[in-house]
């Protein structure tokens, strides 16, 4: 149902948005292993599942259906030889390293119904999972110290950085990092096989290769797309995608330049849009350090690259046809502040609706200037799901919003 996808701005009213709430995946994370699976702390799990559910309530009392992903990928495996297709491409893409040991998981998965496949995905499939297996073949016999044979997929209650909506069509993302690239096959899936998203345009897919993450997108308009070029989308990745979105309606893709850290890692903890005309920035972006490029389509089909020397503000309201916009800076532009805000995700907001977010509530600098510039901001506790290093926006797919007038 390619209708039920309707994704043609960062403001317009919030009507769905799929989420993850955090499970047993949490409590696979390893001190010795951190930087592995790309965290630098470890949630305490029922303490973020609170804050999650926080999260979805304040969703839920402002008018927007809340779905999950793991009932999406129930309904969309429903058929018992897309669950078998599924286990085999997932023991193809999670760097199983002998074939006696694919045999072996793909025998164990196989006997799982689809809620437990999901389960197994989430917690990854463990040394001791398969303590009993007989005979054992010489990769359950050779010791190693980590316990995982497919690693577990600890940051998946960030649903933006593995796939987006655009339009009436989704962006099934390529993650750049080994550690995530399961999570994007559970995308795939429900897109193809889940009633409301079969047959929906595919902008981009995990199997084209280059890096591509959702939170380096922001739909400004139905004209308009930024993405960042950052350490985790590609260049390849924005020429393959804007030749899409620009032969399907889109008018012009903002690419900005950014650091490539983890401290920058996506567009969206660095800009986030909260009202037709205003955007929360980190002070680098408001002191104008990255380069901006302009793509958009000549008339032979093939993609016309500028490099702007003009400032953000004047790219962005040209884009937004707007006479101004307004720039927030995470933690007022002071230095120790913006630091401190910035590291808990004070510019990855989600907007609900024009001039309405929901933030961390420990932001408390960042969100106090948004309430100043008549901006609403909902507020949620973020404890242990910030240790992530993602924010609402980070959490959450949004599927439908209202087009705006």
């Amino acid at each position: 149902m390619s209708n039920y996808i309707n994704l043609k701005s960062e403001i317009g009213k919030l009507n769905t948005v799929m989420l993850h709430r955090p499970g047993i995946e949490i409590d696979q994370l390893i001190p010795d292993y951190l930087e592995r699976m790309l965290s630098e702390d470890i949630p305490f799990l029922p303490t973020a599942q609170a804050e999650h559910d926080g999260f979805a309530r304040i969703l839920i009392e402002n008018g927007v259906t809340v779905l999950y992903l793991e009932d999406l990928f129930v309904k969309a495996l429903s058929d018992d030889a897309v669950r078998l297709q599924f286990i085999d491409d997932y023991i193809r893409i999670a760097d199983i390293q002998a074939e006696s040991l694919k045999n072996v998981i793909r025998d164990y998965l196989s006997h799982k119904t689809v809620r437990e496949l999901f389960f197994e995905v989430c917690k990854g499939v463990r040394r001791v999972d398969l303590a009993d297996y007989e005979p054992k073949p010489l990769p359950l016999l050779v010791k190693d110290d980590y316990p995982f044979f497919t690693d577990p997929v600890s940051s998946m209650y960030f649903t933006r950085d593995i796939s987006i909506c655009i339009a009436n069509g989704m962006i099934v993302s390529s993650m750049s990092k080994p550690f995530r690239r399961r999570e994007t096959l559970l995308m795939r899936y429900i897109h193809d096989y889940h009633p409301d998203f079969a047959g929906s345009p595919l902008w981009y897919d995990y199997s084209l290769g280059y890096g591509c993450e959702g939170g380096d997108h922001l739909i400004l308009s139905d004209e308009v797309i930024a993405v960042g070029y950052s350490e985790r989308t590609s260049l390849g990745a924005i020429e393959y995608e804007a030749k899409k979105l620009l032969t399907n309606g889109y008018k012009k893709i903002i690419v900005f330049n950014l650091p490539k850290s983890r401290k920058y890692m996506h567009l969206d903890v660095l800009c986030t849009m909260v009202d037709y005309d205003k955007f929360i920035v980190n002070p680098e972006v408001y002191a104008g350090k990255f380069d901006l490029y302009e793509l958009t389509l000549k008339a032979d089909g093939s993609i016309d690259a500028q490099c702007k020397v003009e400032s953000l503000e004047s790219v962005l309201k040209r884009a937004l046809k707007v006479p101004a916009v307004k720039f927030i800076q995470v933690g007022g532009g002071d230095r120790m502040i913006s630091a401190r805000e910035h590291y808990n995700m004070g510019s990855n907001s989600l907007t609900i609706a024009p001039g309405k977010v929901i933030t961390y509530e420990r932001n408390v600098v960042t969100n106090d200037l948004l309430v100043k510039n008549g901006i609403e901001v909902l507020t949620i506790a973020g404890t242990e799901l910030c240790k992530g290093r993602g924010g609402p926006r980070c959490m959450s797919m949004p599927i439908n919003r209202s087009s705006l007038v």
